[in-house]
């Protein structure tokens, strides 16, 4: 285990291990207080350390442990070395769970909350969910979090990372939604990398 993760879990052990969720908004400069405000509100209900990436939201959440950005190194460990990871529709993000074999819940961002400039996120989100990618969960409002939460974790079990041709792939499946959808505008030239700080859009 690195050293982030063995600094941020000294109280979260369930069955002679360490449990942790990784909750992640991105360097969008919109905020994302909807999916920050939810999970603080939960965290005292679940026996797991929770940790968020919280980067330009508004809200401090009053019951997890939180950071504005870290540097890429950082979020890939945190990534690595959760049970969970909670998620904005990050390209980013998205790919490095799936490389890992990480569990995924995504949230999109919705343009009619101002939480982005579009509806991309959405149409991402959706693109994935007709995929139906084992260990990509969708929600689509806040109240389905803390029930999706549950079952994904029901199942302790860590899956085993995804070979680089997964990863590939996932980036082609991307890729092609962009191309037939036309959303190529939507996108910065980071958005299937990864920017300094943070992870993605």
């Amino acid at each position: 285990m690195g050293a982030v993760a063995q600094a941020i879990r000294p109280k979260g052990k369930i069955y002679g291990r360490a449990y942790m969720i990784f909750v992640t908004v991105g360097n969008h400069y919109q905020s994302f207080d909807r999916l920050i405000k939810k999970v603080d509100d939960i965290a005292s209900r679940l026996p797991h350390e929770i940790v968020i990436q919280r980067g330009y939201s508004g809200y401090r959440p009053q019951h997890t442990k939180h950071f504005d950005f870290v540097p890429i190194s950082t979020a890939v460990e945190y990534i690595k070395t959760s049970d969970l990871v909670i998620s904005h529709a990050g390209i980013g993000t998205i790919i490095l769970c799936k490389e890992y074999g990480i569990p995924l819940i995504i949230f999109p961002r919705r343009k009619k909350y101002g939480e982005h400039g579009t509806d991309h996120q959405m149409e991402i989100a959706q693109a994935l969910e007709e995929r139906k990618d084992v260990n990509i969960y969708m929600i689509y409002e806040e109240d389905q979090l803390e029930e999706k939460i549950v079952e994904v974790l029901k199942d302790k079990k860590k899956p085993l990372p995804t070979e680089n041709v997964g990863k590939k792939t996932l980036i082609r499946i991307i890729r092609e939604f962009i191309d037939k959808t036309g959303n190529d505008h939507a996108f910065s030239s980071q958005d299937l990398g990864f920017k300094k700080l943070g992870i993605g859009e």
